[in-house]
């Protein structure tokens, strides 16, 4: 566990240091709700909401709604279909936006930690734009109700074949009672605008039920 929190608080000061290559950074914070029904032994429907709220925490900006479809290959890949529906606010008005996701996921655990690498690939319909996503996770049991964890996820556009997006985050999930976890996080969530790198501190809660 020592060597877990030594690398989380190493990663933390060091993207903190690095802070003054980025614009003024804000405060965001993102509410993520997910319920998982198991169908069959092997399948399982996905409903996940979100909504975002930035300038510090005071201007909803953002939801968008995921609905999924997983099925359990075996013991260490499950592979999941999504439709998602997104409206963003921009300086006018709102605007919605379609998107399609297929979300291969490897799992792995290990002696000291459980290891995650999610493979999506995220399709706009209106934009016909092509974005490759890799989420890796970290993640170590404590307590048998506590589960701290780092991850990273990258953004690749096939539009512009570029990087465009990468979120840091560490944080920790609780069980609350059985089949309902609580999870907090703190995340980096950085973003390429034109030749700049912009920043955004968000603290992101998800609140998840399983039957």
């Amino acid at each position: 566990m020592k060597w877990f929190l030594k690398v989380t608080l190493l990663v933390v000061l060091t993207l903190k240091s690095q802070g003054s290559i980025y614009a003024a950074q804000d405060w965001e914070y993102w509410s993520k709700y997910a319920l998982e029904i198991t169908l069959s032994r092997k399948v399982s429907f996905s409903l996940e909401p979100q909504f975002k709220f930035k300038n510090n925490f005071q201007e909803f900006y953002y939801s968008k709604t995921y609905l999924g479809l997983s099925y359990n290959l075996n013991k260490f890949i499950t592979v999941k279909v999504c439709y998602a529906y997104k409206t963003k606010k921009g300086k006018t008005n709102w605007k919605g936006s379609d998107l399609l996701y297929l979300d291969p996921t490897l799992k792995l655990n290990l002696k000291y930690v459980k290891v995650s690498n999610r493979f999506r690939l995220e399709y706009d319909l209106g934009k016909e734009e092509l974005v490759y996503r890799n989420r890796l996770k970290l993640e170590r049991g404590l307590y048998k109700s506590i589960a701290p964890f780092i991850q990273e996820e990258i953004f690749y556009s096939f539009f512009s074949h570029q990087f465009e997006e990468n979120r840091f985050s560490v944080g920790s999930s609780v069980k609350v009672i059985p089949k309902v976890n609580l999870s907090g996080e703190y995340m980096l969530n950085s973003k390429k605008n034109d030749s700049m790198w912009r920043a955004a501190n968000v603290l992101v809660t998800t609140l998840s039920f399983r039957f």
